[in-house]
């Protein structure tokens, strides 16, 4: 929040889209415009209450703005249901973003295992080589698969550029698109990956993707409708999620 906050503080309007009318729609871009910033808006439509415009920043976080453009909400937005249940509006507005994010990746960057059978569902999973849950998850992906998920994984080094484990990651991905989930697997048991690089590794650019994402740890699992599932789960408990339990 204290990020988001500060980077605010300093707002420049790049593009949007916005479902207002021309009036509203000025309005707002003239008082974000007048900030100065380094997260730039990339869309702006209605939010799912009225009153107010959500805000969609390029971090892939959300603010909410009046129609004027003067006041502005960070944080997340529930709604009660009838039943008495809350649904986390800010969370569902993010979903989408993240769908089309990932179908932005091209597959031949993704390190994949595919499900055995038939594919019922697939899921994308953020993770780091060295990371304990990492493995934990990995130990399970026969099971996963045998479920009749896909798993497709984007390189998430948490110690960032230059680290050791994004050398090894780079190993991974510059390898040849057949070798990769062997590397992986050779990797994620604490095995020595043979060293390679690449001129255009997708690793830290993945990573970014990551961030933008909401991802903060591994695994981050973002599944099919773009929901974001942060650390382990067990086999049985992701075919259920993912509507493919047998």
């Amino acid at each position: 929040m204290q990020k988001l906050m500060m980077s605010i503080v300093a707002l420049m309007l790049l593009s949007f889209n916005v479902s207002a009318d021309e009036s509203k729609e000025a309005a707002i871009r003239s008082a974000l415009s007048a900030l100065s910033s380094q997260v730039p808006i990339v869309a702006i439509a209605d939010a799912q209450f009225p009153g107010l415009y959500e805000v969609t920043l390029a971090s892939g976080e959300l603010l909410y703005v009046n129609e004027a453009g003067s006041h502005f909400i960070v944080g997340e937005v529930y709604k009660v249901q009838s039943n008495g249940k809350l649904v986390n509006l800010t969370e569902e507005g993010k979903k989408s973003g993240r769908i089309e994010q990932l179908a932005a990746v091209d597959t031949k960057d993704m390190v994949i295992f595919p499900a055995k059978g038939e594919t019922k569902a697939h899921m994308t999973v953020f993770t780091d080589t060295d990371c304990f849950y990492c493995r934990k998850l990995h130990k399970e992906i026969g099971q996963i698969n045998e479920q009749g998920i896909e798993v497709r994984y984007l390189a998430f080094p948490r110690a960032g550029a230059g680290s050791n484990t994004e050398r090894e990651m780079n190993s991974i991905w510059c390898a040849d698109e057949s070798e990769r989930a062997a590397l992986m697997t050779l990797s994620k048991a604490g095995q020595t990956v043979p060293p390679l690089t690449c001129e255009n590794s997708p690793v830290m650019g993945q990573y970014k993707l990551g961030q933008q994402m909401g991802v903060t740890g591994t695994p981050a699992l973002v599944l099919q409708d773009g929901s974001l599932v942060p650390g382990y789960m067990p086999a049985a408990q992701l075919a259920k999620m993912l509507g493919v339990a047998n």
